[in-house]
């Protein structure tokens, strides 16, 4: 009888090994549980079991050093995850998904270069849905995306579009923390 033996390695950057992302669309990077560690494979190569107590911390460190290798920007990588958070998980560390798409995962890293995309992923929007938020047409959009050439009108629509969304997220905050001020008052 033959036994395979598995290395559980602790989920620190330094035991993480790195790849070059491939252009291929149909690669995804999953991080799989398994009861005793994660594995961590991309395109359907392993690259390793690691075992943690916080599989977000696991995530973050993971992305951040692909981020660095791959020439990307580590820095925005967490304020990416935490856009991409649906909702909070009644699990303490563990509200990243655990599977990228291809997409996603260059914007999370910065390798993706083209704001329409870059905007839909981050907001989970069609490009219908954007269209209509910044005024242009759809057609126009997906024409800026095809050629990745983005007017300089489009882009700060987009730009715009994105800090009201992030400010009234932020305003929505303020309000729940008033509330809760205002009820420990009375």
């Amino acid at each position: 009888m033959k036994v395979n033996t598995i290395t559980i390695q602790p989920a620190d950057k330094k035991n993480f090994t790195t790849f070059k992302l491939k252009e291929d669309t149909a690669c995804k990077l999953e991080f799989i549980s398994d009861g005793i560690g994660y594995h961590i494979k991309y395109c359907d190569k392993d690259f390793g079991m690691f075992s943690t107590n916080n599989p977000d911390l696991m995530i973050l460190s993971f992305l951040e050093k692909l981020a660095d290798y791959n020439d990307g920007d580590s820095k925005g990588v967490k304020s990416k995850l935490d856009y991409l958070v649906e909702e909070k998980s009644i699990a303490i560390n563990q509200q990243y998904q655990t599977v990228y798409k291809h997409n996603e995962l260059k914007y999370l890293i910065g390798l993706e270069d083209n704001k329409i995309k870059a905007a839909c992923i981050e907001q989970k929007l069609t490009y219908q849905q954007l269209a209509d938020a910044i005024g242009v047409s759809e057609s126009s959009l997906r024409s800026s995306v095809s050629t990745n050439k983005v007017s300089k009108q489009v882009e700060k629509s987009i730009e715009m579009y994105l800090k009201i969304v992030h400010l009234e997220k932020e305003l929505e905050k303020s309000d729940t923390i008033k509330t809760i001020l205002k009820s420990w008052l009375n």
